[in-house]
C-alpha cells in the first residue's frame, strides 16, 4: 500500500472513532433514530476502508477480517436499537465494544500494512541511461519499492523554438530493463514518491526539448521528491578555482537544478562548486541559504561511474 493510501485508511478510521463519540451522546439522549443513521455511516465507512485495503493488499488480509467483524457488530447494534426500548439500551457497553473493535483495526493498519514506495525514472535518450541505471537497480531490488522506467519523447527544435521531429527511444534499452510507456502511466493517480530525471533544461535547450509535460517545474506537481541526476560528468574542479568555475557555472543554474528537491552530483568538491555558484546566482550569502543548498545538493557520485565499475568485460565485446 502506498503512503497516501495508508494515511487515507487511518483518516477514515479516525472519522469512525469520532462518530462513536457522537453515537454515545445520541444513545444517552434517547435519539435512537439519529444513532441508527450514524451506525449506518459507520458501517459504510468500515466497508470503504475494507475495500481500499483489499484492493491494495489482496483478499484475506487480517485488517479486512477485523473490519468485517466490526461491520457485523455495527449491524447487530443497529438491529438492537431498532427493536429495544430506551431503558434497555446500555450505551456505555455498546460504546466500549465498538471501541475495542476499532482499536484492533487501528493496530492492524499500523502493524500489518507495509508502505510501498514508487520510484519513477525518466530517461529521454537511451545512450544516457547509464546516468540513472544504478539508482534504478537499487530501487528495483528493494522489495518494498515499485520502480518504473518511463522513457520520454523528445523533439528537435526549429530556430524559432518550435518543435520539429519527435523521437522516442523506448525500444533501445537493455532487455533486463522493463519499460513503461509514457502515455500509459497516470502520474496524477500514481503520484510517485520519487521521480528521477536527467534532462535539466526544460524550455531552455535550443536544439532539442523533452515534451513540456516532463519539464521539471511540471513534474514537481506529481511527486513528493523530484531528484535530478546529471547525464554528464564534468572535469573535477576545486571550489576555489574561479576561472574554471566560470566556464561551467551554467550547469549549476539550469531549471532542473532549481526545481529539484535533491540534486546528485559527482563529488563533494563538485557539490561545493554548485553551492558557491547558486549562492552567487541568488545573491544570498546567508547561513540559511548555505544550509538550504547544502541539504539539496548531494555529492554522492555519478551513477555513470557506477556503470563503469560494475560492468563486465563481455559488455564491451
Amino acid at each position: 500500500m502506498r503512503k497516501a493510501q495508508k494515511q487515507k485508511a487511518e483518516e477514515l478510521v479516525k472519522q469512525i472513532e469520532e462518530a462513536h463519540d457522537q453515537l454515545k451522546k445520541y444513545m444517552e439522549q434517547g435519539s435512537m433514530q439519529l444513532a441508527m443513521q450514524l451506525l449506518e455511516k459507520c458501517q459504510n465507512g468500515g466497508i470503504t476502508v475494507g475495500t481500499l485495503i483489499e484492493e491494495t493488499e489482496g483478499e484475506g488480509h487480517p485488517t479486512v477480517a477485523l473490519l468485517e467483524d466490526y461491520c457485523e457488530l455495527v449491524y447487530q447494534t443497529h438491529e438492537s436499537l431498532s427493536s429495544a426500548k430506551e431503558k434497555e439500551i446500555n450505551s456505555g457497553k455498546i460504546f466500549k465494544l465498538l471501541k475495542q473493535k476499532l482499536i484492533k483495526i487501528e493496530n492492524s493498519i499500523k502493524n500489518d500494512i507495509v508502505i510501498r514506495k514508487e520510484a519513477v525514472f525518466l530517461p529521454y535518450k537511451a545512450s544516457m541511461w547509464d546516468s540513472l541505471e544504478s539508482v534504478w537497480k537499487a530501487a528495483d531490488e528493494d522489495p518494498n519499492c515499485d520502480a518504473y522506467v518511463i522513457p520520454i519523447p523528445y523533439y528537435d527544435k526549429n530556430s524559432d523554438g518550435s518543435f520539429r521531429e519527435m523521437h522516442y527511444e523506448g525500444d533501445q534499452y537493455p532487455e533486463y530493463v522493463p519499460i513503461t510507456k509514457y502515455d500509459e502511466f497516470d502520474f496524477k493517480m500514481h503520484h510517485p514518491d520519487m521521480i528521477f530525471f536527467h534532462n535539466p533544461y526544460d524550455s531552455f535547450n535550443f536544439v532539442t526539448s523533452v515534451h513540456p509535460f516532463f519539464f521539471s517545474d511540471n513534474l514537481k506537481k506529481y511527486t513528493d521528491k523530484l531528484v535530478y541526476i546529471p547525464y554528464f560528468i564534468l572535469k573535477e574542479i576545486k571550489p576555489d578555482e574561479d576561472d574554471k568555475i566560470e566556464a561551467m557555472k551554467h550547469f549549476c543554474t539550469v531549471s532542473g537544478v532549481l526545481n529539484a528537491d535533491k540534486v546528485i552530483v559527482q563529488s563533494e568538491d563538485m557539490k561545493q562548486v554548485y553551492i558557491k555558484v547558486l549562492m552567487d546566482a541568488t545573491h544570498n550569502q546567508s547561513e540559511a541559504a548555505r544550509a538550504y543548498w547544502n541539504n539539496k545538493i548531494l555529492g554522492l557520485g555519478s551513477p555513470k561511474i557506477d556503470k563503469v565499475l560494475n560492468a563486465r568485460r563481455e559488455d564491451y565485446l
